[in-house]
């Protein structure tokens, strides 16, 4: 059993088939069920993409000039299920808001828009989901292991991204112009990704092997 957690309007459908191709059975939690319970049978939990992260979980205010989406519910759920998944010892996949919400949670901080940085300007590309904006690369770690050391472009849907890195992570994927892209907990089993791997699973090896790790990682023994 795959939690993953959603906004309200989120299309939840492309992580869980993700999750169903690879083995496992998803749930999807949202916000408006009203719940802040890590169900007793999940085995694993994943954070989907979705609105921003509430900057005053980071201790910062909306910058000026910067429009941005919030769902604090969103926000409020996220955190009370990945302390009870990290209480667990639960494996977790963090996808694009995901690994922010990791980041955040560990006392990190976020770029609010990647727009007013020195970064390049297609980590949000005006194209349809699916479409390979870039390349990154592993450098490193257990996503190292599941990618390999090689280039390999990835779709790109994300506004802001990774200022500081939180308590005890690794950041072990990088864009080419020096974003992290991927990270992963040092003492919990938590991998994170920047890019959306749900809408590649049909044509990227490396977005695939991620499910099939969780679901590998989430079978009971």
């Amino acid at each position: 059993m795959i939690i993953i957690t959603a906004g309200d309007q989120t299309p939840a459908r492309p992580y869980e088939t993700a999750i169903e191709q690879s083995g496992g059975v998803p749930r999807t939690i949202t916000p408006s069920q009203q719940t802040l319970d890590l169900p007793a049978d999940a085995t694993a939990l994943v954070l989907a993409g979705g609105a921003s992260v509430e900057p005053g979980r980071y201790d910062s205010p909306v910058e000026d000039g910067v429009t941005v989406k919030l769902d604090p519910p969103r926000d409020r759920l996220e955190w009370a299920m990945l302390t009870q998944a990290l209480a667990r010892e639960l494996p977790v996949l963090a996808i694009c808001r995901g690994l922010q919400v990791v980041n955040v949670y560990f006392g990190g901080e976020l770029h609010q828009d990647l727009t007013r940085t020195p970064y390049a300007a297609d980590h949000r590309p005006d194209a349809p989901r699916t479409h390979l904006a870039h390349s990154v690369t592993a450098k490193g770690g257990r996503l190292g292991e599941l990618f390999g050391s090689g280039e390999f472009a990835v779709n790109s849907i994300h506004k802001q991204g990774v200022k500081l890195l939180g308590d005890g992570l690794d950041a072990t994927v990088y864009s080419e112009d020096g974003l992290i892209e991927g990270l992963e907990h040092t003492g919990h089993r938590i991998l994170a990704v920047q890019w959306h791997p749900e809408e590649l699973i049909r044509t990227s090896p490396q977005s695939q092997a991620l499910f099939n790790d969780l679901i590998g990682r989430a079978t009971p023994r």
